[in-house]
């Protein structure tokens, strides 16, 4: 049986490739947390406008039969908002899984190559940087989609609460009116 040297190519090759599939372990890893970190945060945020909107409606409730189309087309808005963000985080969940699944068919194919690991050592190693630096600018993507998205949200559910206050505010005055009449 043949020794190696640290200077064999094999043994470079090798080590090098095992560094690259550790990258992207911890790039996969990172890119997870990231999106967790993401899922946290908007289901914050809709918490928060939750408690908000329930606040608003113990205000409204003298108000609630004048209110009652205004509510179903709200209701019917946030419903859409909700099923398009829903099918966004589908399609992203579907991306980061096509993106697992051929890292795992790389990963086979190297395994399955291990003879020819020699005349395809660099071909190989520079594929694998390409793909974690695609890993990074994906992973960089999608935390600038998220924080988007969250603001979005925030965004939207300050002017519906102002406008539900406003709503309010001219029901009450109109309501005021007309008793005073």
């Amino acid at each position: 049986m043949k020794q190696y040297t640290d200077s064999d190519p094999l043994l470079a090759a090798q080590s090098e490739i095992q560094n690259l599939k550790d990258t992207i372990v911890a790039l996969r890893e990172r890119l997870e947390s990231l999106q967790f970190e993401a899922q946290e945060q908007a289901q914050k945020t809709v918490a928060n406008n939750h408690d908000e909107m329930k606040q608003l409606r113990e205000t409204a409730q003298a108000l609630r039969d004048e209110l009652d189309n205004l509510a179903h087309e709200k209701g019917r808005a946030v419903q859409e908002a909700m099923a398009g963000h829903r099918d966004e985080v589908v399609q992203l969940t579907q991306t980061a899984q096509a993106l697992r699944d051929e890292l795992d068919n790389l990963n086979h194919e190297k395994n399955t190559a291990v003879q020819e690991v020699l005349q395809q050592s660099r071909q190989e190693i520079t594929q694998l940087k390409q793909t974690a630096q695609a890993l990074r600018d994906e992973l960089d993507s999608v935390k600038f989609g998220y924080d988007g998205k969250i603001e979005e949200i925030q965004r939207a559910a300050r002017d519906d609460s102002r406008q539900l206050q406003e709503t309010i505010a001219a029901l009450r005055d109109e309501l005021e009116t007309r008793s005073g009449k």
